[in-house]
């Protein structure tokens, strides 16, 4: 995502100016920004301090730190658990997916590796 030219305490101060009797457009104009830009900004930071949003900004980055250690920790265990527990090694008929992908169903299921499915799927021409 693009970084905002913008920084947060401008931003709180020109959602203040509205408070303060400026128009939109006026401070539209006078920032460069567009009234899309505007709404989302207040949509955003509505009534917020500048030491609630800088908060707002450490959670963020804090859940994105976790949500990593999740998705690193839930990879480790899928790696886990995918290798034979008895240490005897399986045959191809007893395989998970090779039960599953027996017959027509396989052949199918290999056509169509990676496609989605869906009601749009002729325009890419998975019909």
């Amino acid at each position: 995502m693009r970084q905002s030219q913008h920084t947060e305490g401008e931003i709180l101060h020109l959602l203040q100016e509205v408070g303060a009797g400026l128009s939109i457009a006026e401070i539209c104009s006078a920032a460069r920004i567009t009234r899309r830009t505007f709404y989302r900004w207040r949509k955003r930071y509505g009534g917020l301090t500048l030491p609630a949003v800088h908060e707002m900004k450490e959670l963020q980055l804090e859940n994105m730190r976790l949500r990593n250690l999740v998705s690193n920790l839930s990879a480790r265990l899928d790696g886990l658990s995918k290798t034979p527990a008895s240490g005897a090694p399986r045959s191809a008929g007893q395989s998970e997916q090779g039960a599953r992908l027996n017959g027509p169903a396989a052949a199918r299921s290999e056509q169509m590796r990676g496609a989605s499915l869906g009601r749009f799927a002729f325009v890419r021409g998975q019909r």
